[in-house]
C-alpha cells in the first residue's frame, strides 16, 4: 500500500509518519456494504488463547463474573411482546426457552380464562450446548377493559416452575415502564458498584409490577455491558496492545469469533438467569428491546472508517448482532424478516397495543457510521409503516436509545474531532493518552458522535423531525421519544414556535422526549450535571419549532429542598407510563411555554409541582405521599393555574421514578416526578 493511494474522499490512506488515517477506508476492506462485511479469515493454524477461568466480583449480584461463567442446562422463559391484531383480536408474543440437548423439549403450558394457542420453532438446534426454542403465542383478545392473567407452567423432565404475565384486553388502557443502561461499564470503579448494586432500581420497579402489573416492559439500550471482553479475551487484550496499522487489518478468525460469540452468549445467560430481579422481569413482563452499544462494543458505528470497516471491528458487531436477534429478539438472521423485523440493513420494530397505543423501536446501531445513524431507505420505511398502521392511535412512542433531544456539546466535539485527528504517535503521548479510549481516539469521541444533536448528525436527525411532524398532523396522533444512554433523565420537548402557538392539546409540533436512564449504571456527578446547565438548553432547530430541555425538576428527590439545576438529574432511575381514561385534573401536572401548569378544582389545594408519590421505608411501592408539600398561600411561584381544556381526556402519563443519591431521614428511597402528555385533537 503506497503513501500516494487515496480513498474516494481524497484522504491518503497513511500520513507521513506512515500510519493508517482514521479517516481513509480500510486497505483490507475498501467498500464494505453492511455493517459485518468483513474479509473472510486467512487459515491459519495458530492457536487462540483459551480465556481464563471464571471469578465472582465482589458484588451483591450472583451474576457477574469475569470471565462469564457458562450457563447451566435450562434457560428461560423469557417472554416477549410482538403485537396485538384487532383485526384477528389477538396478543401475540414469544417465549424464549433454551435446553441442554442431552434432554429433550419441555413440554409448555398455559392456564387461563382465554383460548391460547402456540406453535414451537428450533432457532439453533446446538449453541454451546444448548437447544434454542422460540414459542410463538396467540392468545384470544377479550372485547372491553380489563385484562387477563396468564399463567405458564414447563415442565423440563427433571422439574417444574411455571409463573404468570398479564395482558390488556382490547379496550384497556396500557401501562408499562421503559429503563436502560442495566450494568456497570469498565470505568465504574469496583467499590462504587458495591454501593450502588444492581438490584435496588429494579426491585422498586418490580414493586410497582407488583401493585398495579404492567403490560409490557422498554428496554431502552445497554441491556449488557460487554465492555470487559477486551480484558478476558487474551486474543482481544493482545490485539488492543499490537502496532496500529497491523490493528486495523488483522483478521477476524473462526478461532476468535467462536470465543467472542461464546463470550456474549454467556453474559446474556449471565445477567438474564442468575440475575434474580432481571429473571424475574422477563419472566412475568413482556418485553420490547433495542440496543445501543454497550450491547456491542463501547461506541460501535461511531467510529471513523479504518476502524469501523476493520475486520476485527465488524466481526465482533456481527457475533454482538447474532446474540442480540437472539436473546432480545427470538430470532435469527435468517428468521428475522419472518419475525416482523424491519430495515434497510437493521431490525427495527412497529408494535400495536390495542386501540389507542403504538410503538416503533429503531435500530440506532446496525446502520450507523460517522456520517449517517439510519439509512434512507430506513427512514422510508418507518415512514411508510406509521403512515399505514396509525389509524385510530392517540399515542406514538418512538424508542431511539440515543435521546432525540440533548444538550449540545459544541466546543467539545470541536477539540475531540481536532485529537481524533492528530497523527497516531501523537495521539499516543502520554499527556493526550491518558484521555484516549483502548482505541487511541478521545474518551469522549464516540460518546459525542452518538448523539443525534452532533453536527454529524443534526440534519438528518432534523429532517426525520419534519417528517414527526407531519404524521403526527395527518394522522392526529401524540409523538412522545423515549430514550436513555446518557446515565441522568430529564425532559425535553419540541412545540409550536411563537407566543401565539395553540394549546397543547391542538399543537401537532407538541412532542416530548423523556430520558430515563440508568436502571443499574452510575450517574455523572453532581459537577458534571451542573456543567451541562451552562450551555445553551432552548433552540429552533427547524422552521416554527421550539425546542428545549425543560426545568423539570424543582424539588430534590433527597429531602424535597429547591433545586438549582432544574434540567438533569444525577439519580438512577426507569420510567412509568400509563394511558389515562379520564383525567383527574386535580393531580395532573402539564407542561406549557416554560412553566409547570397545574389545574385544579379547589380553593388552596395546590400541589406540588411535576411532584409524585414516593416509595416505603424499604424503597418499594408508591403509596406514600410527596417528599414536599407546598404552603397553601398561593404565592408559590411553582404554581400555576390552566384551564382543563388545556389538558383534555386520552393522556399519557408519564412519571419517572428517581432514586435517592442517600436515604432520607424518613425512609423514602424512590420519588415520582409526574408529567401528563395531552392527545392531540
Amino acid at each position: 500500500m503506497t503513501d500516494e493511494k487515496s480513498d474516494n474522499m481524497g484522504d491518503p490512506i497513511k500520513d507521513k509518519h506512515g500510519d493508517l488515517n482514521v479517516n481513509a477506508s480500510n486497505p483490507v476492506n475498501i467498500d464494505p456494504q453492511f455493517m459485518g462485511d468483513y474479509p473472510s479469515p486467512k487459515l491459519t493454524t495458530s492457536k487462540v488463547p483459551e480465556m481464563a477461568p471464571s471469578t465472582e466480583a465482589a458484588t451483591e449480584s450472583p451474576a457477574i463474573n469475569r470471565p462469564p461463567k457458562p450457563p447451566g442446562p435450562a434457560l428461560g422463559p423469557y417472554f416477549q411482546l410482538i403485537s396485538t391484531d384487532l383485526n384477528k383480536m389477538l396478543w401475540m408474543g414469544s417465549a424464549l426457552i433454551f435446553r441442554h440437548v442431552s434432554f429433550n423439549q419441555p413440554n409448555i403450558e398455559f392456564i387461563c380464562d382465554v383460548n391460547v394457542d402456540y406453535n414451537w420453532e428450533i432457532l439453533y438446534e446446538n449453541i454451546f450446548d444448548l437447544c434454542a426454542y422460540r414459542v410463538n403465542i396467540y392468545i384470544e383478545l377479550r372485547p372491553g377493559e380489563g385484562e387477563d392473567k396468564i399463567i405458564w407452567k414447563i415442565d423440563w423432565g427433571n422439574e417444574i416452575t411455571d409463573g404468570s404475565f398479564l395482558i390488556a384486553r382490547c379496550d384497556q388502557k396500557w401501562r408499562g415502564g421503559f429503563f436502560s443502561c442495566n450494568g456497570f461499564d469498565a470505568y465504574v470503579p469496583e467499590r462504587v458498584a458495591e454501593n450502588l448494586t444492581y438490584a435496588n432500581v429494579w426491585n422498586h420497579l418490580l414493586s410497582i409490577h407488583e401493585e398495579n402489573p404492567l403490560h409490557l416492559l422498554i428496554w431502552g439500550g445497554d441491556q449488557n455491558y460487554i465492555d470487559f471482553i477486551f480484558e478476558d479475551i487474551p486474543f482481544l487484550r493482545a490485539w488492543l496492545n499490537m502496532e496500529w496499522n497491523e490493528k486495523w487489518t488483522t483478521d477476524y478468525r473462526d478461532d476468535v469469533r467462536e470465543q467472542v460469540e461464546q463470550y456474549h452468549f454467556y453474559t446474556y445467560a449471565e445477567n438474564w438467569e442468575r440475575r434474580p430481579e432481571v429473571k424475574r422481569a422477563l419472566s412475568s413482563i413482556p418485553s420490547l428491546m433495542m440496543w445501543d452499544d454497550h450491547d456491542i462494543f463501547d461506541g460501535a458505528g461511531s467510529y471513523p472508517p479504518l476502524l469501523h470497516d476493520s475486520p476485527m471491528m465488524m466481526g465482533l458487531f456481527l457475533a454482538a448482532q447474532k446474540m442480540r436477534l437472539l436473546f432480545q429478539h427470538h430470532t435469527t438472521f435468517e428468521k428475522a424478516r419472518e419475525h416482523q423485523l424491519f430495515g434497510h440493513q437493521g431490525y427495527n420494530f412497529y408494535v400495536r397495543c390495542g386501540r389507542s397505543l403504538a410503538i416503533i423501536g429503531a435500530d440506532g446501531r446496525t446502520e450507523r457510521d460517522a456520517t449517517i445513524v439510519h439509512h434512507q431507505n430506513t427512514w422510508d420505511m418507518i415512514f411508510d409503516k406509521l403512515q399505514s398502521e396509525l389509524d385510530d392511535v392517540k399515542h406514538l412512542l418512538v424508542v431511539f436509545p440515543v435521546p432525540f433531544s440533548f444538550i449540545r456539546f459544541h466546543a467539545a466535539e470541536s477539540i475531540t474531532e481536532r485529537v481524533k485527528n492528530l497523527p497516531n504517535k501523537w495521539r499516543n503521548a502520554s499527556l493526550i493518552k491518558k484521555g484516549n479510549s483502548i482505541f487511541n481516539l478521545p474518551e469522549f469521541y464516540d460518546d459525542l458522535l452518538d448523539e443525534w444533536i452532533h453536527h454529524t448528525h443534526i440534519d438528518e436527525r432534523n429532517n426525520a423531525l419534519r417528517r414527526f411532524q407531519q404524521l403526527a398532523e395527518e394522522k392526529k396522533v401524540r409523538i412522545t421519544y423515549l430514550g436513555g444512554d446518557v446515565h441522568c433523565c430529564g425532559v425535553g420537548r419540541f412545540q409550536s414556535a411563537g407566543s401565539h402557538r395553540p394549546a397543547p392539546i391542538n399543537d401537532p409540533k407538541l412532542m416530548y422526549q423523556i430520558i430515563s436512564s440508568a436502571i443499574v449504571n452510575m450517574p455523572p456527578s453532581r459537577m458534571a450535571i451542573r456543567a451541562y446547565h451552562l450551555f445553551t438548553s432552548h433552540w429552533n432547530p427547524i422552521d416554527n419549532t421550539e425546542e428545549e430541555l425543560i426545568e423539570f425538576f424543582k424539588r430534590r428527590p433527597e429531602n424535597g429542598r429547591a433545586v438549582i439545576h432544574k434540567r438533569l438529574r444525577p439519580n438512577r432511575n426507569w420510567c412509568y407510563f400509563e394511558q389515562i381514561s379520564h383525567v383527574n385534573t386535580s393531580a395532573m401536572t402539564v407542561v406549557r411555554k416554560r412553566h409547570l401548569h397545574i389545574h385544579s378544582t379547589k380553593k388552596n389545594a395546590l400541589m406540588p409541582t411535576s411532584l409524585g408519590p414516593s416509595s416505603n421505608r424499604e424503597g418499594l411501592g408508591s403509596e406514600e405521599p410527596p417528599i414536599h408539600i407546598h404552603s397553601h398561600h398561593g404565592r408559590c411561584h411553582e404554581v400555576i393555574h390552566t384551564d382543563e381544556q388545556q389538558i383534555g381526556t386520552d393522556g399519557l402519563q408519564i412519571r419517572l421514578w428517581l432514586e435517592s443519591a442517600r436515604k432520607h431521614r424518613d425512609g423514602r428511597r424512590f420519588i415520582a416526578y409526574d408529567l401528563l402528555i395531552p392527545k392531540l385533537e
